[in-house]
């Protein structure tokens, strides 16, 4: 696939084994072998508490076989679990410096990494290398940069049907305008347009401890199921 960096399964990078749920000193560690500096340009803010990354895959509701997309996997610390739960991912990751440590945290495991911005990312195409059944439904689970996440989560609603469900963290605010609905004071276009592909629901919090670098705010879960039959007959147009 033009202009894509693909390992599958993930390239193991060190015969040291890897604990299947990072912890902070698990996190802090990867940097430090790796070299590495979490970019804030990049909204980088990795998971690093296992009884958040449990709550997430249960939230998602993955079972053995599922396929499902990371955007932003950072390090792995999901990635392994969704991996673990029988989900064979797909790993969307922008940043080239990471790819080193992905691949050593997901060794083993049924991930095929991409390394490349979703935001332009051929989602048909890139599911296609995990799946060519159209039919197929897809689930996305994500721990989303805060500086995309609306654009993102709107473009992967209005770019491939094959993506069905959504589990994604998000700023509270911007969780909060996804689901909202008509007379909130939270409502507007990105309200609108969620509402247009799909139900967003709330389902869950994060507080800011569990991540390193700690961010200045709290996040939400959000779960977006996509509609079976469009709620209006208008065709969407950008």
């Amino acid at each position: 696939m033009a202009g894509l960096r693909a390992l599958s399964p993930a390239l193991a990078l060190s015969g040291q084994r890897t604990p299947k749920r990072l912890t902070r000193a698990d996190i802090g560690e990867l940097l430090d072998t790796h070299g590495l500096t979490p970019s804030r340009a990049l909204g980088q803010n990795f998971l690093c508490d296992p009884g958040t990354i449990d709550k997430i895959v249960r939230l998602a509701r993955v079972r053995p076989g599922d396929l499902v997309v990371e955007i932003g996997p950072g390090l792995g610390s999901l990635t392994v679990a969704l991996a673990d739960a029988g989900a064979r991912v797909l790993a969307v990751e922008v940043d080239k410096y990471l790819i080193p440590a992905l691949g050593q945290v997901v060794s083993g495991q049924d991930v095929t990494i991409l390394n490349h911005d979703a935001l332009t990312l051929d989602w048909d195409e890139a599911l296609n290398t995990i799946s060519a059944d159209v039919a197929a439904p897809w689930s996305v689970v994500a721990n989303l940069p805060y500086n995309v996440s609306v654009p993102l989560i709107l473009d992967l609603l209005a770019g491939s049907h094959r993506l069905q469900r959504f589990l994604v963290m998000v700023q509270k605010e911007v969780g909060e305008r996804l689901a909202a609905g008509p007379g909130s004071k939270t409502y507007g276009i990105p309200s609108v347009l969620a509402a247009y592909w799909g139900t967003a629901s709330v389902v869950g919090s994060v507080a800011s401890q569990v991540f390193l670098p700690r961010p200045r705010v709290d996040s939400v879960l959000v779960r977006i199921e996509r509609h079976e039959v469009l709620p209006v007959a208008a065709p969407f147009e950008v």
